[in-house]
């Protein structure tokens, strides 16, 4: 699990200010502390977070020169993102949770919004992962040690953010059958529940009768179906075919996105109402079946 209590000195790391600017901050009562039987200070991540948010910039309170992504401007946000997106490749590849979470936080405070830090930093990150791995110059065990700490890091972001309360639409995400990559399953699901929707996580490697069953139980709004991978498309595309009947009947719009689904080859035998290129994409097209519409089919 991703830790969520810190250490004057990882606070002062998250922040950008010295350890004695923590512990004189701690003591004056402008962010909660607690104490351990050793006597030894730590801080809640979502204390940490409440009093960044509510610090004004300028002297010792500017953290934010560390880094500054703004939405308004994304492609200067990308040309000073590439810094961080290389630390973050780092501390994945380490197996640093607590570093690389740092960079996905402090872009999120900056303003960034979630598929701005997913598509930019995080996805990128995890790309350079891959790469590096297929030249045969990162080994099993280090990708996957810089996917678990990715999951973690994502963890500690979620827990620093203010999620819509009310979730009156419900959606399914998974990724499907023979696909264990489970970052992207994890990704989708905080961007449907930072629009405000409640999901149903069926993780990795979910069959597509077994995606069928759980349309039917739950009669979702919204099917999303992740594809890294793609071992056997003949078999899953008549496997799909059959999923795809269920969810029309029961009114489940679906999204099909990840680098399996990418070739024009492989959308063609997987037909369904759109297939997002990136988590921006995405975040638009929740927001048109917010507000009531339906996303225009894929060719």
């Amino acid at each position: 699990m991703a830790k969520t209590d810190l250490t004057t000195t990882e606070v002062a790391q998250l922040i950008g200010v010295g350890e004695a600017t923590v512990k004189r901050w701690a003591e004056k009562g402008a962010i909660h502390s607690e104490r351990t039987v050793g006597g030894h200070r730590r801080f809640r991540l979502e204390d940490v977070a409440r009093f960044v948010r509510n610090r004004t910039p300028g002297g010792e309170q500017s953290w934010g020169a560390r880094l500054r992504i703004v939405n308004s401007s994304e492609q200067s946000g990308r040309v000073q993102s590439s810094a961080t997106t290389l630390g973050l490749f780092k501390a994945l590849v380490a197996g640093h949770e607590h570093e690389a979470a740092t960079s996905l936080i402090l872009a999120h405070l900056n303003g960034a919004s979630l598929s701005f830090i997913f598509d930019e930093l995080l996805c990128a990150a995890m790309r350079k992962v891959g790469d590096l791995w297929y030249a045969g110059q990162l080994s099993v065990d280090q990708e996957h040690l810089a996917t678990r700490t990715a999951l973690n890091a994502v963890h500690l972001l979620k827990v620093i953010l203010d999620l819509p309360k009310s979730k009156t639409q419900l959606a399914i995400c998974c990724s499907m059958e023979e696909d264990f990559h489970d970052l992207p399953v994890h990704l989708t699901h905080l961007i449907l529940e930072s629009e405000g929707w409640q999901v149903v996580n069926l993780g990795a490697n979910t069959p597509f009768f077994a995606l069928g069953d759980a349309v039917a139980r739950h009669a979702p709004k919204l099917v999303c179906v992740s594809s890294t991978i793609m071992s056997n498309p003949d078999r899953a595309a008549r496997e799909y075919l059959e999923f795809r009947t269920a969810a029309t009947r029961h009114g489940s719009a679906i999204l099909l996105g990840g680098k399996g689904f990418e070739p024009e080859r492989i959308r063609s035998r997987f037909p369904a109402d759109h297939h997002p290129n990136d988590f921006r994409e995405l975040t638009t097209l929740l927001g048109q079946l917010t507000t009531g519409g339906r996303v225009d089919a894929a060719s």
